[in-house]
């Protein structure tokens, strides 16, 4: 169960005579002071252990009994899902609803309704939904008199921040009697975020458990992995268990594995395991049952374990673009996890740092970076632009900017020109002045199409303007394509990234997919998408990760062919199955010499249709010709599915099928089945099941006059490897993802990696000839050379090209 181990269980005793003897120092504070009762939002900074969640619970259980609803926003599902479990039985008939991205989605809905629910457990991106579309939710928000805030710190996140100030902004304007509560262990700047609540604030250093630093040094990477091993083992040998923080999350797998071959029981846990997976190692180590967690930052919030020693072994991570230091605020989420109350009189916090890092030791002073609005953004105005105009809480230019100036931002004085981003929003055709004039005050706010769309589907502006850059253009998109403009947009989350060990299979996979997008010159990509260098490479994979769940719709199958994890891919599809749908407000629908054609030719199909097509494979995992199904009128992709999984696998064979057959399809009754197969055998006259196949591979562009059998991008590649010559006739070649032999047979080349046994000249093979100075091999070489590189889509290029997002802006 998840709770404060400083504090008992039985909560009940808070209202006794003898509730001071066993509340922790800066819960008396609290209680003693009366925030809690004031009336007044307030800011509790206290450290992990030292009962926050205690006191958010006390402000719950008050609310609740006075008959008036209460919210408690956490960013992870995870922990959203254990408290309502938690709430649900220590409040008993009070009704507590759990509201996060995992239910409220087609088959799984919300346990409890929003109406129903007194406690309502959620994350920020609920709430946010909630205030868009407060039109829908008015039966309870005004009834709601709490909102407890916890990991408040988050409203610096670049990704999340601003969506959290928006709602909380918003939440405050439509029901302003609502206490706030924000809770976090590191605020560089409490009394300002108190300010901005216009409440109180509280601070408090103490924790139950002291900690104790130690920094470890090594002169080598190599070293690092024997140092962790040896600090593990000294702690488990003193009684106590260990949680490692690592970078990445192939780090944490390689980690646990060696401390296991160490002899130690040790475990992994990130991001991208399945909630079941954490959990089960979560269990594991509160029962003893592993000495040691690897894990990335998804331990860094919300949980209490048993461990007494937090090591950091990595005080690095990526950026996005490179490896910047850990922030302070980072570090103390983390090492607060170390030290057990009641067993452990010391936590130790372990950094494992370089000898030339000295920056380190600055850690231990806890100083913590202030909270930085993520308002400072233009995109991320843009977007509360939107919601504000979409939701009619912001009517006229003045009453938005009247509206952002009680941002954070604003009080931060970092805000950008309303009146600037405003006029970009109209520019762009998302919002709508009315009034003779368009610098008056009072002029009246409406949203576009695209801009209602965007509000919809919970989409930044930029990702709706990309769409309409991208699609309105280019008609002739492929399914491929489309999933690569979602990739590149700036909600699709996750991007699968690439190892480079990976980029000549990549290569390999991508040329097999049918692409119209990627036949251009890479500048002219890189412009059209907005993106460039590795992030338009994880793009790329990121669209064959989602093709192939179209194709299959088994994210273990899929996570297995390209090397993440089946829960990212779960995830993409979440995130794919709302980007997809909102595309179709970009495409126009087709032109009426469009119909005429689609009439002679029942091969085109225009992209409006396809997208419609991609949105359904997309939600129910299915291929191009079980989408066909989805034309007969009455089927969408659930009923396709079951289709399907009875052996109808497209629009023809229910055309010709019997309708009995039809008819033991679970859900569909004789009457049905009837006007099923009515419905399809109409269709078919001028509809096959071969509609939305696409034939064709990318075929990554050659020169003229390129010889059939020789690759431009496997010479290119050849051209960076090592060639030795070991003898008689035989060469290693290194620089690829491991080493290969290749074996000189009647003058002729002969290797045996899969690109040379699929009947390809291999670059091996290439790159032994180039070492043996083949005159023919030289002459294409430096003809090659002669090429533009922009001719050539490399991937390589891609990897070490750090331009990242090369054009993407709030568009003009």
């Amino acid at each position: 169960m998840l709770q404060d181990s400083s504090i008992p269980s039985n909560t009940d005793l808070w209202s006794g005579p003898d509730a001071h003897t066993w509340l922790t120092p800066p819960q008396r504070d609290v209680l003693d002071c009366g925030l809690l009762t004031s009336g007044f939002n307030c800011v509790l900074q206290m450290p992990t252990g030292s009962g926050k969640t205690w006191l958010a619970e006390h402000a719950i259980a008050q609310t609740l009994s006075a008959g008036l609803r209460a919210i408690y926003l956490t960013p992870l599902r995870a922990l959203a899902t254990e408290l309502a479990h938690r709430w649900g039985e220590r409040f008993g008939n009070t009704a507590v609803g759990v509201f996060t991205g995992d239910y409220g989605i087609p088959g799984r809905p919300y346990p409890v309704p929003f109406e129903k629910a007194r406690l309502l457990v959620m994350t920020p991106e609920r709430l946010d939904a909630c205030t868009r579309f407060w039109r829908e939710h008015w039966a309870w928000l005004p009834e709601v008199d709490l909102v407890i805030v916890d990991e408040l710190h988050l409203l610096g996140d670049v990704g999340r921040g601003a969506r959290l100030e928006g709602a909380i902004s918003r939440l405050r304007r439509l029901n302003p009697f609502a206490r706030i509560i924000g809770l976090s262990a590191t605020l560089g700047n409490r009394q300002e975020l108190a300010a901005w609540l216009d409440g109180i604030e509280y601070v408090s250093d103490w924790r139950p458990i002291p900690l104790h630093w130690k920094i470890v040094r090594f002169k080598r990477a190599d070293q690092k992995p024997q140092l962790l091993t040896d600090l593990v083992t000294s702690t488990l040998k003193a009684g106590g268990r260990s949680l490692v923080f690592v970078q990445s999350r192939r780090r944490s797998e390689q980690l646990a594995r060696e401390l296991c071959n160490a002899g130690l029981r040790a475990a992994h846990h990130h991001a991208g395991l399945d909630q079941t997976a954490r959990r089960a190692v979560e269990g594991r180590l509160r029962a003893g049952d592993v000495d040691v967690v690897v894990a990335t930052g998804t331990l860094e919030m919300g949980l209490n374990l048993p461990v007494r020693q937090v090591v950091l072994y990595d005080v690095q991570q990526f950026d996005g673009s490179d490896y910047v230091p850990l922030r302070t605020n980072t570090v103390w989420q983390r090492v607060g996890r170390a030290g057990r109350p009641g067993f452990d009189t010391l936590g130790e916090a372990v950094l494992i740092a370089p000898t030339w890092d000295r920056e380190v030791q600055h850690y231990e002073r806890g100083r913590f970076e202030p909270v930085r609005s993520g308002l400072i953004d233009e995109r991320a105005v843009a977007e509360q632009v939107l919601i504000e105009v979409t939701s009619g809480l912001a009517r006229t230019t003045s009453h938005l900017e009247a509206v952002l100036r009680l941002s954070l931002a604003a009080k931060q004085r970092i805000l950008p020109d309303v009146r600037r981003v405003l006029d970009t929003m109209v520019a762009a055709g998302m919002v709508i002045m009315q009034g003779e004039d368009p610098k008056h005050p009072s002029q009246r706010l409406l949203p576009t199409k695209i801009g209602r769309a965007a509000v919809r589907s919970m989409l930044a502006p930029s990702t709706m303007l990309h769409f309409r850059r991208v699609l309105g253009t280019n008609d002739d998109l492929t399914f491929f394509d489309l999933l690569v403009v979602a990739a590149t947009s700036d909600d699709c989350e996750p991007v699968i990234r690439v190892d480079f060990e990976e980029l000549d299979d990549l290569t390999e996979r991508l040329r097999r997919e049918s692409s119209t997008l990627l036949r251009r010159t890479r500048p002219e990509l890189q412009e059209l998408l907005g993106v460039g260098g590795r992030r338009l490479l994880f793009a790329c994979k990121t669209a064959l990760v989602a093709r192939d769940w179209t194709r299959t719709g088994n994210a273990a199958a899929v996570a297995e062919i390209h090397g993440c994890y089946a829960f990212e891919v779960d995830r993409l599809h979440e995130s794919l199955s709302r980007l997809i749908p909102a595309m179709e407000a970009v495409v126009e629908p087709p032109s009426t010499q469009l119909q005429a054609l689609m009439e002679l030719d029942e091969a085109y199909v225009p992209l409006v249709e396809r997208v419609r097509a991609l949105t359904r494979m997309m939600t129910a995992g299915m291929d191009e010709a079980a989408a066909t199904l989805t034309l007969i009128p009455g089927v969408g992709p659930a009923l396709a599915s079951r289709l399907r999984a009875a052996g109808l696998a497209h629009l023809e064979d229910v055309a010709i099928a019997d309708p009995a057959e039809v008819a033991n399809v679970p859900g569909i009754s004789p009457a049905r089945a009837k006007r099923l197969v009515e419905a399809a055998s109409g269709l078919v006259r001028s509809r096959s099941a071969l509609r939305y196949e696409e034939r064709g591979g990318m075929a990554i562009l050659k020169p003229s006059g390129w010889p059939a059998d020789l690759d431009p991008y496997r010479l290119r590649r050849a051209l960076d490897l090592t060639v030795s010559d070991r003898g008689e006739e035989l060469y290693e070649v290194r620089g690829g993802s491991e080493p290969r032999q290749v074996r000189m047979v009647a003058g002729a080349p002969r290797c045996a990696c899969p690109d040379a046994e699929r009947g390809h000249r291999c670059k091996h093979s290439l790159a032994v000839l180039l070492a043996r100075g083949d005159s023919e091999i030289e002459s294409w070489s430096r003809r090659m050379e002669e090429v533009v590189d922009q001719n050539l889509l490399n991937l390589f290029d891609l990897w070490f090209d750090r331009s990242g997002n090369v054009t993407r802006r709030i568009p003009r």
